[in-house]
């Protein structure tokens, strides 16, 4: 399936549905008589460069070590806290918001889509059909009315931001971001939202209009009377320069530029390039489960509840998934955040930045086995701009080569920790983690004009890894090692630092693993391998792998994060079939944490489908499917984080859950259907790319009756109808 379809407009932000270029973000209300936008633009955050590294970091870390050494965990968690700290990320903003009043003397049936095959938002009503996309190659938003009996329209447009309006035969609203945003969770802030400095960039939205109605501007309004044809264009601008550059803070200067984007082509001739561009990429590849459905989206949600996930809606939420991915992150535009590419909050959930523990990269994990190798390029952008900041951060606050990067990172790319518990905000290897997430991209046909970023991406993670492990007891560990957002026991008291933790351990493995693939046979090369005998390995304890160097107690049995088995998935340090032992152990600690969970987080509901499928356990794939599509999804089916918020990455986390239990691949031999579902017993699968070979496939009743590839592959004898059809490429 891929259309989403309502017969009632959204009555809040988190029920109306987005479109979006990989620049600007639109949520479209669709209303009978109205209609809302809300604007976003990928660059438009608050504050601007700062250096935020700390010096007292690099003079207290020994001290911390040699505590958590002696069993002192708590003590050095609490010199920690006040030594090796930073301050907080700035916060994507909002941008505008265009409200119109729509008058008609027709009323008729209501309907709402968001086809996700066209990216293009349609509202019926009233005799009126209403079409709304954002066009990557034109960068711009069109909005179109067209009707076969006369309407009106007013439209107006205001900003939660420092702005004001204006009309210059278009509609104009132009401002600045704050120069500082306090995250939504600091509550001692007497001032969270500060425009005190003047520093803040300056940002812009132009409407123009083309119709055969009569056109005209008052009162800082747009007003179109008796018109059957109406095609209104948005344009966004802001003052961002860079990453290391202080933003144009000049609002003229910004609208000149805004107003210089608004298209001189006609509509249709948008329309047209519009569609050939987001086919060509929506359509790189396919995945289906042969559903189809005559319910709209609130009836697939509902039949869900009571009979569990259907192919059609398996499939629909899959391409909701992929559209998000196609109109949030297009090469040119910034990274998927917390949000994507959509947020109407000046305090947003967790600022809506790019919390790097596992958020941001979960976002993309899915990306390049979709082919959508157009949508990866603002990641490697992102990771290597943060390389060149955290060289300092390494420097400074850890006294080390390579680069680090902690777990929140903004617009300006924020590499030192922030303030509070050591559970998140003493990470330095999240770094690592993004290196690890650009390298498997690589690796699977990605970047391939980009070479040289991605190899300095992946010596400044190994090196990083190599200075900052330390001997103890005979063996190279992380310290102070935490694991991310969870907690243990110790002493009698909660604590977060301790070392040797399996997610840090994983991550330093896996960017040890790709730095020698990339075989530069150097100095760094021979040190990592002078390293990695005496790497520390991961242990197990009562309930499987163990999470900390020692078996501790622990207070959330059922935590939200699968940290510990990252070596497992995403990475590929504990393989399947080579490793036997430890995936037992990842199973059993999987098993511990699902079932004494007591949460319903979309994204990590979506991290336990992909561990599910990589344990090649098809029963778990579809009870964790059930209750996410059943308990953590809005009716416009993006992903919930509780209470009520929204988090892309669940989203986009279940793209890449679908293709794991599809595809398992293991020292270059392919196993199709480690993990089907029994709910999705049939369908097919095109292009999907694994170790950069596109591979299609057919499955009937649970076996592959057909399988071609574009260049030579291997798979598994397994799950193989007796009379499969390969191309002459595939080897069984």
């Amino acid at each position: 399936m891929n259309k989403l379809t309502y017969n009632k407009p959204a009555k809040d932000w988190c029920n109306a549905l987005p479109v979006g270029n990989g620049i600007t973000g639109v949520m479209v209300y669709g209303g009978k008589t109205s209609e809302t936008l809300c604007f976003n633009d990928c660059t438009l955050w608050s504050g601007y460069p700062k250096d935020q590294n700390n010096p007292e970091s690099l003079k207290n870390l020994d001290k911390v070590r040699g505590l958590i050494f002696e069993g002192k965990n708590h003590e050095a968690q609490k010199l920690a806290e006040e030594k090796l700290c930073g301050f907080y990320s700035e916060a994507f903003m909002p941008l505008a918001t265009v409200e119109m009043k729509i008058k008609t003397k027709s009323r008729d049936k209501y309907n709402r889509t968001l086809d996700l095959s066209k990216g293009i938002h349609t509202v019926t009503a009233n005799s009126i059909k209403r079409d709304c996309f954002a066009s990557y190659p034109d960068r711009v938003v069109c909005y179109h009315m067209e009707s076969d009996k006369p309407f009106s329209v007013t439209a107006s447009v205001k900003s939660a931001l420092n702005s004001s309006v204006s009309t210059d035969n278009k509609l104009i609203i132009t401002g600045n971001a704050p120069d500082y945003a306090a995250p939504n969770y600091v509550s001692n802030d007497r001032n969270p939202i500060r425009y005190d400095e003047g520093k803040g960039m300056a940002f812009a939205l132009c409407a123009g209009a083309d119709t055969n109605g009569e056109l005209s501007f008052s009162d800082n309004k747009m007003t179109v009377k008796d018109a059957t044809s109406l095609t209104l264009y948005f344009t966004t601008a802001t003052g961002f320069k860079g990453y290391d550059q202080m933003p144009e803070a000049s609002r003229e200067a910004v609208l000149e530029k805004c107003s210089a984007m608004l298209p001189k082509k006609e509509y249709q001739q948008i329309l047209e390039a519009h569609l050939e561009d987001y086919k060509s990429v929506f359509y790189s590849s396919n995945v289906s489960f042969e559903g189809d459905s005559d319910k709209n989206t609130k009836g697939l949600l509902a039949d869900a509840r009571k009979n569990g996930v259907s192919p059609a809606l398996a499939e629909l939420f899959y391409n909701f998934g992929k559209y998000m991915i196609v109109s949030g992150s297009r090469r040119g535009g910034q990274p998927l955040n917390l949000q994507g590419l959509w947020n109407d909050n000046i305090r947003p959930p967790w600022s809506s930045n790019y919390t790097v523990n596992i958020n941001t990269e979960m976002n993309y994990w899915g990306v390049s086995r979709a082919n959508l190798l157009d949508s990866a390029e603002p990641l490697l952008e992102m990771v290597w701009e943060i390389v060149q900041n955290g060289r300092k951060t390494a420097q400074i606050n850890y006294g080390c080569g390579g680069f680090a990067c902690n777990h929140n990172v903004d617009l300006w790319r924020k590499t030192s920790p922030v303030q509070g518990d050591c559970c998140y905000m003493l990470e330095p290897l999240c770094g690592i983690w993004l290196a690890n997430e650009v390298l498997s991209h690589y690796k699977n046909g990605a970047y391939r004009d980009s070479v040289d970023k991605v190899v300095e991406v992946a010596r400044e993670a190994a090196q990083f890894c190599a200075d900052y492990l330390v001997m103890h007891d005979g063996k190279y560990v992380i310290c102070p090692s935490p694991s991310a957002e969870n907690s243990f026991m110790n002493n009698g008291k909660r604590c977060s630092l301790d070392y040797a933790s399996a997610f840090n351990m994983g991550l330093v493995r896996q960017a040890f693993n790709n730095y020698l693939e990339l075989d530069m046979n150097d100095e760094l090369t021979e040190k990592i391998n002078s390293i990695i005998p005496d790497l520390k390995d991961f242990a197990y304890g009562r309930n499987g792998i163990l999470e900390y160097h020692e078996d501790y107690d622990m207070p959330e049995r059922g935590h939200r994060h699968f940290s510990p088995l990252y070596a497992f998935y995403p990475a590929n340090v504990i393989k399947y079939y080579e490793n036997s032992e430890q995936t037992e152990q990842v199973r059993k600690l999987f098993y511990d944490r699902i079932n004494h969970t007591r949460q319903h987080i979309g994204w990590s509901a979506a991290w336990g489908i992909c561990l599910a499928a990589r344990l090649h356990d098809s029963a778990n794939v579809e009870m964790i499917m059930n209750r996410f599509l059943c308990k953590s999804v809005f009716k416009n089916l993006f992903s919930v984080h509780p209470p009520k918020l929204f988090q892309i990455d669940g989203n986009l986390g279940y793209v890449a859950g679908v293709h794991e239990f599809l595809v398992y691949e293991e020292n270059g031999v392919i196993e199709l259907l480690p993990a089907l579902p029994n709910n999705l017993k049939n369908g097919k699968a095109q292009n999907l790319l694994v170790n950069g070979v596109k591979i299609s496939f057919e499955w009937k009743n649970g076996e592959v009756v057909s399988v071609t590839a574009d260049k030579p592959i291997r798979i598994m004898n397994k799950h193989l109808s007796d009379n499969v059809e390969l191309n002459s490429n595939v080897t069984a």
